[in-house]
């Protein structure tokens, strides 16, 4: 930077078309890199020249810090070559500042890194500073750095036909600072704008419909502007995404403009003749109707992208936004009957006729979106609702859902061994099986065990199973003899304790006159035939006792006893 100061107020010269920030009603998306406090430029409704502007804080951690420019001062501008790049700008402070030639004070990149660097003749004073930068090869700009060589034309034509980056300096000393900038204007002799107010509401150059009850749009508003200094050779209207139900008429166009040929649904090619103006394009692309020709067509919105081509190429794609929402078909109301011990039910797929997706159900089944779970849903009507759009009308439809539960067998039961149980078969079964294989209506139950059951109602079939079991409920009415006689005769020569019910551990023990054991079982089926330890039955009296444990009433009982028994000859 070469040292000078401007302490004067300039006139910024507006020009019709181009790109421009005025910060009159925000920071029109500005941002800030290097060093800022912030990655976007603060905005400020007063103070400006006039009006608002923008500012940004110095982090002064180091480095140094720009404002940077956004979208719409991007992309192909071929059309600035020869013309003009103005802003005004201020700092906070002009004490101590850095008057190094490099970095500069205003970049323009391009593809491959390429970046223009201009260094003006003076910095930004306390006071509002205006600047107009040539964009020619010749004015001053270098390439890399502002010691860097001279750019060629073919390099300056090639930056503005795609810029990827304008940033503006606005550190210009060590210490914090901040500063300011206003009517930034890249002048440019195209602009492309499909909604010049944006009254639409799409913002920047492209357009968005209102909600449209009808799959049939046109592409741009009343107020599109094309303006270009450079012919322009072609205007290409595609539907981004299409299908091949998609597809892009026009009507009546200017002698001008040709459509060429192509086979491709959803893509409409504008010619030049020879010499069509912009205004020819703009009678052409008002003529332009997006249609979708499929049976039912899809609610949602479409996007269509629309370039123009002039002897730079192309300048840049400008989207259009059309949300479609036609009457909507939910499909015809159904009823089906739900089996309870099936899994989710998958409610759009019970719906008649041809139901569209896009909606939701209500009450929301609990097993998702869409899945009527019998395990976690209640019964009753679920309303498939395809919600309006704007003034574009929905469409409901119903399906009730009933709930077959399984009948069921008797609860687990447990019942004496004397009793008579009989497990018989629910009523509503068309066709029924036992897990044995018998088809009983009525089965009498004598044993312990599971007995399950397999039965078909007319909608679902069912398995059900009981828990049977037994238990004694009279003490068990034992016996033990008094005498027998171990002559080998074959009658009467063992002795045991008759014992007709179950048991779980026994013991029995017997003893002389003395009070010695002479004999000891642990299962009451083993005899005793009568030897002790001498090894020869001796007749005469013996004592005996057992103690054993049996069931009563389902749960263990000990029983205990004692007596004598006589051995005779």
């Amino acid at each position: 930077m070469r040292l000078f100061y401007l302490f004067a107020f300039c006139i910024t010269v507006f020009v019709a078309r181009a790109q421009q920030s005025t910060f009159d009603a925000d920071n029109d998306n500005w941002g800030a890199e290097g060093d800022p406090l912030g990655t976007m430029a603060g905005w400020a409704s007063m103070g400006g020249l006039p009006g608002g502007h923008i500012r940004v804080t110095d982090a002064a951690t180091g480095g140094i810090w720009y404002f940077t420019a956004p979208a719409k001062f991007r992309g192909n501008k071929c059309g600035a070559y020869d013309r003009w790049f103005r802003y005004d700008q201020f700092t906070s402070d002009t004490m101590n500042q850095i008057f190094s030639t490099d970095p500069g004070d205003l970049e323009i990149w391009g593809d491959n890194n390429l970046k223009l660097v201009f260094d003006n003749t003076n910095n930004p004073g306390l006071n509002w500073t205006h600047y107009d930068v040539h964009l020619r090869e010749d004015a001053g700009w270098r390439i890399g750095s502002s010691n860097g060589p001279v750019p060629t034309e073919a390099e300056f034509r090639s930056v503005l036909s795609n810029i990827t980056k304008i940033r503006i300096k606005g550190e210009y000393r060590p210490a914090a600072d901040f500063g300011g900038l206003d009517n930034v204007i890249l002048e440019n002799n195209f602009q492309f704008d499909l909604d010049d107010d944006d009254s639409s509401g799409a913002g920047g150059n492209d357009f968005r419909s209102d909600t449209l009850c009808t799959a049939e749009a046109t592409v741009t508003d009343a107020d599109i502007v094309f303006v270009s200094e450079l012919p322009i050779d072609s205007v290409v209207v595609r539907v981004l995404g299409a299908d091949s139900d998609d597809l892009l008429a026009s009507g009546a166009l200017p002698p001008q403009i040709s459509v060429a040929p192509t086979s491709t649904p959803g893509y409409l090619v504008f010619v030049n003749n020879g010499n069509a103006s912009t205004a020819d394009f703009i009678a052409a692309l008002l003529t332009v109707v997006y249609l979708d020709l499929s049976s039912t067509p899809e609610r949602g919105e479409r996007l269509l992208g629309i370039n123009a081509f002039t002897e730079c190429g192309d300048m840049g794609i400008r989207f259009v936004y059309l949300p479609i929402f036609p009457p909507p078909d939910a499909g015809l109301d159904a009823d089906t009957i739900v089996c309870a011990a099936s899994g989710p039910l998958q409610l759009f797929q019970v719906l008649n006729g041809n139901p569209e997706a896009g909606g939701f159900w209500s009450p929301r089944p609990e097993g998702g979106p869409s899945l009527f779970d019998p395990a976690k849903d209640a019964p009753g009507v679920y309303q498939y609702i395809i919600p309006p759009a704007g003034e574009c009308p929905g469409d409901t439809a119903a399906v009730e859902i009933s709930v077959e539960f399984p009948p069921a067998l008797r609860a687990d039961t447990t019942a004496c061994y004397t009793d008579t149980l009989v497990l018989s078969v629910p009523g509503g079964l068309v066709s029924w099986q036992w897990s044995d294989g018998s088809h009983q209506r009525d089965r009498i139950v004598s044993f312990s065990g599971v007995y399950t059951l397999t039965g078909a109602t007319e909608n679902c079939v069912f398995t059900d199973s009981v828990q049977i079991g037994f238990y004694t409920c009279e003490p068990c009415a034992w016996y033990a003899p008094n005498v027998f006689s171990p002559n080998d005769d074959g009658h009467n020569d063992g002795w045991h304790i008759f014992l007709p019910c179950l048991w779980q551990t026994f013991r029995l023990e017997i003893f002389d006159r003395w009070g010695s054991l002479v004999f000891a079982a642990d299962d009451p089926e083993t005899e005793w035939d009568g030897y002790n330890k001498s090894g020869a039955p001796v007749p005469g009296v013996y004592i005996w006792r057992i103690e054993w444990v049996g069931e009563l009433f389902g749960i263990p009982h000990i029983y205990r006893a004692a007596g004598d028994v006589t051995i005779v000859r």
